[in-house]
């Protein structure tokens, strides 16, 4: 081998080593320990006489200060990190009323006792949180102890372990009642900032006597000395009312070393509020530190976003649907692996019947706030999804498993089993049950009594602690006990941290009344843990994220210590990789922006980087917009939104489930004018008119009004429909009337047609033309059912107002031809009158026999099919008779491109507080149940086999005060069935109904010729995250393979529910064999957060590409165009034009085969959907250009023409 083959080997090795081996002097490797293969549970707990941690934090009752038990304060937190630099991680237990305490880690979970010799012991100060952080810069952790009714005290650390007190210094000898202290550089101007949240002061003597308040300027206001205690608030019932006043919060620009308060320039909020947690993340992943502040009781929340000019704007109402009202601890991480940090934050909502029932107290107090608190404020966890770009956030968290954990104070989540997704550990308990619904305690009673004073000698609430595991698709399973977690407490604080340096997540808890637990993680699955440092001041690196890509997915880590309540943890970051051995690519981004990439980390390694300085570190480039399939248009920007005037639903019926009187708005779709594009009519509610919206063929539409006193406004429009009536070629419009705001029978309910001019004016037909029904109804379709050339109308009954549930009349309407419709329900489908409260129908032929059959949705009951035997309505099993449901929606489409019609079902979801299953179904009884001679509703579940009540005590005994006198106390309501409240024999001669599934669901046609047969498969589970209403299936991303689009979202349920306002309206893409994949709302770029109702699909502008129109219950018309990347048109529009009486050839089916595996098949329906009409052209992808389309014809007829290669639009004729 000659010399230059030899210089060539050893380049070629010199190269190889620098890609394997890419370790520079500013980061290190280091293999993490093997660990032996666990036989027992995730975590073992150890005991305070192995691990020194002895430390009892007490109750104690000769305090001066104990009236503070009462709240966050009652117990302190803990927190982790070396102080001694000795690389193992230390604690610090924060212990209240006594002596803080520091112990020192000496390895294998030994801990020395080094309080005294650190100087850290607080005195006599009351600390709640006190975080380990690098103030100082010199690289040794700090100790800043947050103290009740004291100044705060920071501890500078000398870098062995010692500790001297300096807060003045600082600037930072805060005196309030500040809980919690988070640091985060928000300026990036290299040190770091510091947020101080203020909880509450508690007066010593409890209230005086006499209100501190003083009338001035119209107003009341707090005396001087009672402010820090006190505050003024506006009720609706009294005017005025005097609460207790939380203790306000501190932004803290630190400036060289002094932290200056900045909050009110910064546009921090500076009422006080009682604040229970503060979270540091960069939601919006812009590089910027923004801040969630978790506030209890009336307080809102606020998420904070960092506008990075040194000011935050409050964009909770923008981003979140709602938030917890009491919301205790919070934690950010990424749940879905999409790139995106979520938000768990916990509320003390009881996980069983008894704990819920005995602690909701009387809704009436409470009635004000829940309907006008901005944001809304709900009873229970919130598990806030990120939905990226979309600027919003889902709440997953009756879905997820995560919404209620009981009275929870520190959340933490984290991949405790490593195998790469992030799960939850929550700690429960309280000093004393202070939200006893038996035991309550009103304004008077506090005169001169702290509430301490009045629970102190009663018996603690221990409670289990709570873990998670999560299972990959935004659910959770409960391992509490299953991972050795589920320990009987009164545990506040936790942190997550590596104690024995193997490379997995320990857990340290602050319990009262007894010690510390300290939990080691015996997890054996992969992992990789990073160390971060920083050369600005910010040593730790404070606010870096590091995102990794595995085989899971985009893995989210952001370095943020304090996290869940009161607590500190170690700013190690840890990444479970499951079966990955290695990571292919690790970004980094630092706090001041900057980046660098890593590459090629083998698992089961401990990384330690240093952020480079000058030219060697990289700046982040801008995030590159995402290109969404959507794009919010304003074609109806000129359009005023629906309008609903409140209706008191429940006076009527206190125990309805739901109002039933904010349904709408109907809309119909079709081109009424005649100039070639679809114009609209939208409904309107009582008091209001609807609206016919005309459009002017540029993208916009113009609102034109009926001639004077032909649309009368007392009416509620439901139902709407352009369809041939009358046989002259000008589609006419057909309005149902519905809701409860009238008597039953009123003239209100009567519906209406109105004969079209062809100019998009109309007048209204004769009276003669409608059989006279006066039955409050919802939806109508129409269809030639009897095949005789003409439009016939199914008109759907919804309710009988004030007697919900009893059955309305639906009713099967025969068209003359020449617009007079005459009732045939029972000459031609008697089985249709009764058929229940009906939500919506559609007429499709499903077994392609060339007869429309009837499809029926409706609440309490199945989906339900009419076959059509040659003009009579027969009713047939779908062969899913058993899944009964609140369905709202009817579609219709080949969704598996094998020639027949599938069905699409819109119901509630599985994020709502109902879980119906077939074992364990929802439950509805109506009957006279106090025997005064009306008839009450009952909402009942099952809990462990046992049928229970869903509403509370305070609102069963409001409408039927018999309970109140036979119970007396929330306990026994609690503690009594169904037949125990209100015996057998009632129940058993009551009128019952029942729901066994809420799922959204597909319902594959099964079909043969004469034969009529489906099986049902519910849709992917994000799906299912709010109640779904309208559906349209169209091929919306134009790859031959329909889609479905879901509007969702619920407004008007009862008060102890809350609006089901979770989700942002969904996009599901369909690969043609019955199969949906969810689109996130970032890349579908549809965010709906209100109240949708209604959808259509179709070109409103004549540019050739789709628009999607959604209609909002008491909001705004919405649209969606089409967002092409290319500027060639990706469809190609057929219109059929039937027979005179049928010109839109609605029932007609076209059929257009692709290759030979993919046939298209779309159907003209006259009604479908949620109270919506689809246009009556169709949409197919433009690979069609060629194809032969055979149509099916109303009249069973079949007929075959070529598609042109070039026309993007294609009238067939009959």
């Amino acid at each position: 081998m000659n010399v230059a083959m030899n210089r060539i080997i050893l380049t070629f090795l010199f190269i190889c080593s620098l890609i394997l081996c890419p370790i520079s002097q500013s980061e290190s490797a280091s293999k993490l320990p093997k660990r032996a293969t666990n036989k027992g549970t995730l975590f073992q707990k150890l005991e305070p006489a192995d691990t020194g941690i002895n430390i009892v934090l007490p109750i104690n009752k000769n305090h001066p200060l104990k009236r503070v038990y009462v709240s966050a304060f009652a117990c302190g937190g803990v927190s982790s990190g070396d102080v001694d630099g000795d690389g193992l991680v230390d604690l610090f237990i924060a212990n209240g009323p006594e002596k803080n305490r520091l112990y020192i880690n000496k390895g294998n979970f030994k801990f020395d006792d080094r309080t005294e010799t650190a100087k850290i012991g607080g005195g006599d100060a009351w600390t709640g949180g006190a975080p380990l952080v690098d103030i100082d810069g010199d690289g040794d952790l700090d100790l800043y102890t947050c103290n009740y009714g004291t100044p705060n005290q920071l501890f500078i650390n000398n870098g062995k372990g010692i500790f001297a007190e300096n807060a003045r210094q600082f600037g930072l000898d805060i005196n309030g009642a500040i809980l919690m202290a988070a640091f985060a550089d928000y300026d990036q101007d290299g040190d770091l900032d510091a947020y101080l949240l203020g909880h509450r002061h508690y007066r010593n003597g409890g209230r005086p006597p006499k209100p501190p308040t003083v009338f001035k300027n119209g107003t009341y206001e707090v005396l001087p000395n009672y402010s820090k205690y006190f505050q003024v608030n506006l009720n609706s019932r009294t005017g005025f009312k005097l609460d207790a006043a939380g203790a306000r919060d501190f932004l803290l620009r630190n400036d060289g070393g002094k932290f200056v308060d900045v909050t009110e320039e910064a546009g921090i909020n500076s009422k006080p509020w009682q604040g229970n947690s503060v979270t540091w993340w960069d939601f919006n992943s812009d590089g910027l530190q923004d801040i969630y502040i978790a506030n209890d009781f009336e307080g809102p929340d606020f998420l904070y976003r960092n506008n990075g000019n040194g000011t935050f704007t409050d964009v909770t109402t923008l981003q979140m649907p709602h938030v917890p009202w009491f919301s205790m601890g919070a934690d950010a991480a990424d749940i879905n692996n999409d790139g995106h940090l979520d938000l768990l934050v916990v509320d003390m909502a009881g996980t069983t019947h008894y704990k819920s029932k005995t602690s909701m107290g009387t809704m009436g107090s409470n009635e004000q706030f829940m309907l006008t608190a901005n944001p809304p404020q709900y009873m229970r966890n919130c598990m806030f999804i990120n939905a990226g770009s979309a600027n919003r956030f889902l709440d997953t968290a009756y879905m997820s498993n995560l919404a209620s954990s009981d009275w929870s104070w520190s959340v933490k989540l984290s991949d405790f089993n490593e195998d790469g997704l992030t799960d939850a550990f929550i700690t429960n308990g309280i000093a004393r049950n202070f939200n006893n619904s038996d035991n309550p305690i009103d304004k008077e009673t506090l005169i001169n009594k702290s509430e301490w004073s009045l629970y102190e000698d009663l018996p603690s609430r221990p409670e289990n602690n709570l873990s998670f595991k999560n299972n990959g698709d935004l659910t959770f399973k409960d391992t509490s006990k299953e991972w050795g977690l589920d320990e009987l407490s009164m545990a506040y604080g936790a942190i997550r941290a590596d104690l024995d340096s193997d490379g997995d997540l320990d857990l340290v808890v602050t319990n009262l009344e007894k010690p510390v637990s300290v939990f080691k993680n015996q997890a054996t699955g992969n992992r990789l843990t990073v160390r971060l440092n920083s050369t600005t001041t910010n040593t730790k690196a404070i606010g870096a994220r590091i995102e990794i890509k595995t085989s899971l997915g985009i893995l989210v880590r952001e370095n943020h210590p304090v996290r869940g309540f009161s607590s500190c943890d170690d700013s190690l970051i840890h990444f479970g990789l499951g079966k990955d051995l290695s990571v292919s690519e690790m970004k980094i981004v630092w706090p001041d922006g900057s980046s660098e990439i890593k590459r090629n980390l083998a698992a089961n390694h401990h990384y330690e980087f240093t952020q480079p300085q000058g030219s060697e570190s990289k700046v982040v480039p801008k995030k590159e917009e995402k290109h969404s399939l959507f794009t919010k248009s304003s074609h109806f920007r000129d359009i005023g939104q629906h309008w609903e005037q409140p209706f008191p639903d429940f006076k009527h019926q206190p125990l309805l489930p739901n109002k039933l009187s904010q349904y709408g708005p109907g809309m119909a779709r079709a081109d009424i004018d005649n100039d070639g594009d679809d114009d609209f009519y939208l409904g309107g509610s009582t008091g209001s008119v609807g609206r016919i919206l005309l459009n002017l063929g540029d993208g916009r539409f113009q609102e034109r009004a009926f001639r004077e006193g032909i649309l009368e406004a007392g009416s509620e429009d439901l139902g709407a429909l352009f369809f041939e009536a009358n046989g002259d070629d000008k589609l006419d419009l057909f309005i149902v009337s519905g809701s409860v705001e009238a008597p039953p029978n009123h003239q209100r309910y009567k519906d209406r047609l109105f004969l079209g001019k062809g100019n998009g004016e109309f007048i209204k037909a004769n009276e003669e033309s409608l059989p006279k029904n006066f039955d409050s109804g919802s939806s109508v379709s129409a269809a030639d059912f009897d095949k005789d050339g003409d439009l016939d109308l199914f008109i759907g009954g919804r309710a009988v107002p004030g007697a919900y549930p009893l059955t309305p009349n639906s009713r099967l309407l025969s068209n003359d031809g020449s617009g007079k419709f005459s009732d045939v329900t029972e000459k031609s489908a008697i089985s249709l009158k009764s058929i229940g409260m009906v939500t919506s129908a559609i007429w499709t032929d499903i077994d392609n026999d060339t007869w429309p059959d009837l499809i029926v949705a409706n609440e309490w009951g199945p989906v339900k099919l009419f076959h059509n035997i040659k003009g009579t309505l027969k009713p047939k099993s779908l062969g899913t008779d058993k899944l009964t449901g609140w369905w709202n929606g009817l579609a219709a489409g080949d969704i598996d491109n094998d020639g027949d019609l599938d069905l699409i079902a819109t119901n509630f979801g599985f994020n709502t507080k109902y879980k119906a299953t077939i074992a364990a179904p929802e439950l509805l009884f109506y009957g006279d149940f106090d025997s005064d001679g009306d008839k009450e509703i009952l909402e009942a579940g099952f809990e462990n086999g046992q049928c229970l009540p869903h509403r509370g005590f305070s609102c069963s005994s409001g409408a039927m005060p018999f309970l109140k006198d036979k119970l007396k106390t929330f306990h026994n309501f609690a503690t009594a069935s169904l037949q125990e409240l209100y015996t057998e024999n009632k129940i058993n001669s009551s009128i019952q109904l029942e729901a066994n599934t809420l799922a959204t669901g597909i319902f594959i046609n099964e079909s043969s010729k004469g034969n009529p047969k489906f099986s049902f498969k519910p849709l992917p589970l994000l799906a299912q995250a709010s109640p779904s209403f309208g559906i349209t299936i169209a091929d919306m991303n134009f790859d031959s393979n329909l889609d479905i689009f879901l509007a969702q979202n619920f407004y008007n349920p009862q008060i102890e529910t809350r609006p089901m306002n979770n989700a942002l309206s969904i996009l599901l893409t369909g690969d043609g064999k019955g199969n949906f994949e969810a689109m996130s709302s970032e890349s579908s770029g549809i965010v709906l957060p209100g109240d949708s109702k209604g959808t259509s699909w179709g070109d409103l502008d004549n540019d050739g590409k789709p628009e999607l129109v959604v209609t909002t219950n008491d909001g705004p018309i919405n649209s969606f165009s089409y967002n092409s990347k290319s500027s060639e048109i990706p469809l190609v529009q057929i219109k059929l034009k039937g027979r005179k009486n049928n010109p839109s050839a609605v029932g007609a089916i076209v059929r257009i085969q692709i290759n030979q595996n993919t046939q298209l098949t779309r159907t003209i329906t006259a009604g479908s959907g949620y109270l919506s009409q689809e246009p009556y052209s169709m949409l197919f992808p433009a690979n069609i250009r060629g194809k032969k389309a055979t149509i099916t014809w109303p009249d069973g007829n079949v007929t075959s023409t070529s598609i042109p290669t070039s026309n993007n639009k294609l009238v067939i004729l009959r």
